[in-house]
């Protein structure tokens, strides 16, 4: 039992498009642990305005669970299967889960892309005060704003957060 508890980690989904909230009430239901970052967004259609919830990561869901659950997660309907990292199902770190769930409470103007790999790296800075003092990521810059992409490895994600110049610093 205790090496079991110790096994239980974060793992990415895959889910079919636009099932992200349904496939986590749905593993909720299972008594699974479930994290389906939402961040609202104003859309507009033709004559209305209107504050939207729609998922950080397109197409992803997280789990907390033990490999040895994964057929029993992978029955949900709208999962199309897990992450994988060399062949196996990626583990998300949880320092990489907090820092989401850390920057989607607080409510930053988020967005996130595929990782590059072969990025091309600009100016390395390191927020200096505020909650996510400390957190260091790369910059572009942007019309009396700074952009900071948090590169989330295992996901192959990069999160960029708006944020006012004056609590950056160059390392």
């Amino acid at each position: 039992m205790l090496q079991e508890i110790k096994n239980i980690k974060w793992y990415a989904l895959y889910v079919r498009s636009r099932s992200e909230k349904s496939v986590g009430e749905l593993l909720q239901k299972k008594g699974v642990e479930v994290y389906v970052p939402l961040i609202k967004t104003m859309r507009q259609w033709t004559d209305i305005k209107k504050m939207v919830e729609i998922p950080l990561f397109s197409g992803y869901v997280f789990v907390k669970t033990t490999a040895g659950q994964s057929d029993f997660i992978l029955r949900t309907k709208g999962i199309v299967g897990f992450v994988k990292y060399l062949g196996k199902n990626a583990v998300i770190r949880d320092m990489e889960l907090s820092r989401i769930k850390q920057l989607v409470e607080l409510g930053y103007e988020i967005e996130t892309s595929e990782l590059n790999k072969r990025f091309q790296v600009g100016e390395k800075i390191q927020i200096t005060s505020g909650p996510l003092k400390g957190i260091e990521g790369y910059v572009m810059n942007l019309v009396n704003s700074y952009w900071l992409e948090i590169a989330l490895e295992s996901l192959g994600q990069v999160i960029k957060v708006k944020l006012p110049e004056g609590i950056l610093k160059t390392i």
